[in-house]
This record gives structure tokens, sequence and C-alpha cells, in this order.
């Protein structure tokens, strides 16, 4: 095998262990809880040094490093609409047909154990705005910007980072609900990544991608809260 073949060996190898992080690190402080205090900032730690070390070893410069961050000027609206249509979309899903349906007990569980249940919306706030900036610089300003560099499809980009952003999030869901409802909860974060995704390859700016990230997600906390509601 050639040096070149190792090195594009070694090289994937790297971005697959990349793409799997997020999920190794949401297993290990959210599905296991296993020093959560301590694991969950180290490994978000890590996920953030990652880009900036390979970057610098690529020695890329700061305009490459913008234009593969996604850092250009918007007025937000792109971000705005996006956000509206998929928290309409999330919460009319919710109030037309989950709610009925789905057992609130493990979340109920989930969030007592974690000791977050009187803090909830200082928790879902936090979250709703911190996850979002750091879920669109590691997966839309620095995985699908290493994916570009393979030569794939847009589709095939959208489908992969819709599904590698979907893995990381099953840890988070599966002790929340039953599996039904953690499959539908998990195809529709997996829908999401491969929007945003696509935002992203359209020549969209991350800070649209942000925006209606947090959209979402606290449309997500609000589900959530109501869901705590139901069932004290």
């Amino acid at each position: 095998m050639s040096p070149f073949n190792i090195t594009k060996m070694n090289s994937l190898l790297l971005l697959a262990m990349f793409c799997l992080l997020p999920a190794f690190q949401t297993a290990v402080s959210v599905y296991w809880e296993w020093h959560t205090a301590v694991t969950y900032p180290v490994l978000k730690a890590i996920m953030i040094l990652i880009p900036v070390v390979v970057w610098l070893k690529s020695r890329r410069g700061r305009a490459n490093i913008q234009e593969r961050l996604g850092l250009k000027r918007t007025n937000t609206l792109p971000g705005l609409c996006v956000g509206m249509l998929m928290g309409g979309v999330i919460l009319s899903a919710y109030y037309a047909v989950l709610r009925p349906v789905i057992d609130p007990s493990l979340l109920l569980v989930k969030i007592r154990s974690m000791g977050l249940l009187k803090h909830y919306w200082i928790m879902a706030l936090t979250i709703s705005l911190w996850n979002p900036l750091f879920e669109e610089y590691y997966w839309r300003g620095f995985i699908l910007s290493e994916l570009q560099g393979w030569s794939l499809t847009m589709p095939t980009l959208c489908v992969l980072g819709g599904t590698l952003f979907g893995l990381h999030h099953l840890f988070v869901v599966l002790p929340l609900f039953d599996w039904p409802s953690a499959l539908v909860c998990m195809m529709g974060v997996m829908l999401a990544g491969g929007l945003w995704s696509w935002m992203r390859l359209r020549g969209g700016s991350i800070l649209d991608c942000y925006v209606s990230h947090v959209i979402a997600d606290l449309s997500i906390m609000w589900v959530g809260y109501d869901l705590i509601r139901k069932n004290l």
C-alpha cells in the first residue's frame, strides 16, 4: 500500500472518530451519567479544540477557516423563517399526535436523577442557547466541511450530515422515552441535521443555522416542560 493510501486511510479513520466522539460524549455523560459534572465539560472542551488543532495542522488561513465555518453576514431572516417552521412542525406534531401517546414518566425520572426538576427552565434556556452554538460549530462548521473534502454529492452530504448528527442524540432520547417515541425523535433530529447541512452547503451563514437551531430547541424544551407538568 502506498504512503498516499496510508495517509488517506488515516485521515478517514480520524474523521470517523471525530464523527463518533459526540455520541461517545452523550453516552458517557447523559445516558450513563458517569461523573457528568466532569465528563460533560471535558469532552465538550476536547471537541471544541479538535477543529482548531486540525485547522492549525492543515495550515489553513483565517479566511479559509471563516469560509469553512460559514461565518458571513446575514440578516438572520432565513434562520428565523426556518426556525419558526421547524418549531411549528415540532409543536403541531406534539399537540396533534404525540402528546396523548408519550409516557412522560421516563423523562421525569431522568430530570429528577440529574437534579434539574426545580431548575428546569434555567437548564432549558442554557442548553437551548449554548448547545446549538457548539453543535453548529462542530457539525456544520467542522465535520461537514471535512466531509466535503471527499468529493461527495450534496444529497449524500445532507444524508450523512443528518444521520451522524442524529446518532449522538440517540443516547439523549433513549433514557427519556419508550422506543417508538425515541425513534420518532431520532428521525426528527436527523431531518433537522440534514436541513441545516443543506443550508450550509447552499452557502447560507452558520448564524442562520444557529438561530433556527435555537428556536427548534426551545420548542423541544417546551414539549419537555409540558410533559413534566402533565405528570406532576
